[in-house]
C-alpha cells in the first residue's frame, strides 16, 4: 500500500513497468555470488522453504475479521487499486488477492474493472478472535464528544451532563453557529470551543445535540442537522438533550441504535457514555 506516487522511476524488484529494472547484477558481469562456506558443515546463503508461504498469515487475519471488518478492507483496496492507472498492475494485484480470499478478490475485481482471478485461496482455516478491532476493549475515556449547542439551553441538565463525561475522561468540545458563549436560560454560559464552520463531524468521535436558539435561526438548524445526519449515516454515538429531539425523528427506517435520548430518562449519563465507549454501532439502520 504504498502512497508516493512514482513518475520517474521503480525502485522495487520484479515490477513489469520498468521491464524487471533495476536488478540484482549476476555474478557474470562482476555481481556478488554466494558460495558454501564450512563452518560445521556448510553454511549457504538461501532462505527456508517456509519462508515461501506468503498467504497463510493473511488468510488468518482475514479469517478473524468481523463481516465489517470485511467490507472496509474490501473497501480499502478497491479505493487505493481504484485510483492505478496501469489496468496490468490492478490486475495483478487481484492475482495476488485470490491466495487470500477468492471472494474478496472478485470483488475488488468487480469494483476496478479487471477479471477475476482464476485460482483460490490457500487452505487455511485457522482465526484468532485477538486479531479483530472488535475484540479489544471499549473505553470511553479519551473519546471526543462534539457538544452541538445555541442559546437558552437547559442550564442545569446541561451541565450535569458535561460534567459527569468529564468525570468519565471524555474530552469535550461545545461547537456553536459562532465563537464566545452560549447562555442558558438560567444564565449558565460555556464556552464554544469550535463552529459548525470551523469545525467537522468528522472530527469527532459521538455528538451531544442540545440546540438552543441563534439570531441567524435556520441557518444554526440547518448546521445541526448536517451534523447530526452525519454521525448517524457514521454510525456514532448520539446523545440527544430533550431540546435536541427535533433534529433527530423517527422516520420508519432507522432503529435508533446507539442513540441516547435524555428525555423521562434519569440514567441517560451513564448510558450515553456506555454508548461512547461502543464507538460504532454497525447495526444501526
Amino acid at each position: 500500500m504504498r502512497q508516493r506516487i512514482d513518475v520517474d522511476q521503480v525502485n522495487y524488484h520484479k515490477n513489469s513497468l520498468a521491464n524487471n529494472t533495476p536488478y540484482t547484477v549476476p555474478p557474470e558481469e562482476g555481481g556478488y555470488e554466494s558460495y558454501p562456506a564450512k563452518v560445521e558443515g556448510y553454511k549457504i546463503r538461501a532462505r527456508s522453504d517456509s519462508f515461501k508461504d506468503y498467504f497463510s498469515q493473511p488468510r488468518i487475519f482475514w479469517n478473524s475479521l468481523t463481516p465489517i471488518e470485511k467490507q472496509h478492507t474490501i473497501e480499502g483496496f478497491s479505493y487505493q487499486l481504484g485510483k492505478v492507472e496501469s489496468e496490468s498492475v490492478r490486475q495483478q494485484n487481484v492475482n495476488l488477492l485470490v491466495n487470500v480470499d477468492k471472494e474478496m478478490a472478485n470483488i475488488i475485481a468487480d469494483n476496478i474493472g479487471v477479471d477475476r482471478p482464476s485460482g483460490s485461496n490457500v487452505p487455511v482455516s485457522t482465526s484468532y478472535p485477538s486479531l479483530s478491532q472488535a475484540s479489544t476493549p471499549k473505553y470511553a475515556y479519551t473519546q471526543k464528544v462534539g457538544v452541538l449547542i445555541g442559546n437558552d439551553f437547559n442550564g442545569n441538565a446541561v451541565t450535569n451532563v458535561l460534567n459527569y463525561l468529564q468525570q468519565c475522561g471524555v474530552f469535550i468540545t461545545i461547537i456553536s453557529d459562532k465563537l464566545g458563549t452560549v447562555t442558558g436560560s438560567d444564565g449558565t454560559k460555556l464556552k464554544v470551543d469550535q463552529t459548525f464552520m470551523t469545525s467537522s463531524p468528522y472530527l469527532v468521535d459521538s455528538l451531544y445535540v442540545v440546540g438552543g436558539s441563534s439570531r441567524n435561526q435556520a441557518r444554526f438548524n440547518q448546521d445541526v442537522t448536517n451534523f447530526v445526519q452525519n454521525a448517524y449515516t457514521h454510525y456514532k454515538p448520539i446523545g440527544v438533550a430533550s431540546t435536541g429531539q427535533p433534529f433527530i425523528q423517527s422516520s420508519g427506517k432507522n432503529n435508533f441504535a446507539g442513540v441516547v435520548f435524555a428525555a423521562n430518562n434519569p440514567n441517560f449519563g451513564e448510558e450515553f457514555v456506555t454508548a461512547i465507549a461502543e464507538m460504532r454501532f454497525w447495526s444501526r439502520t
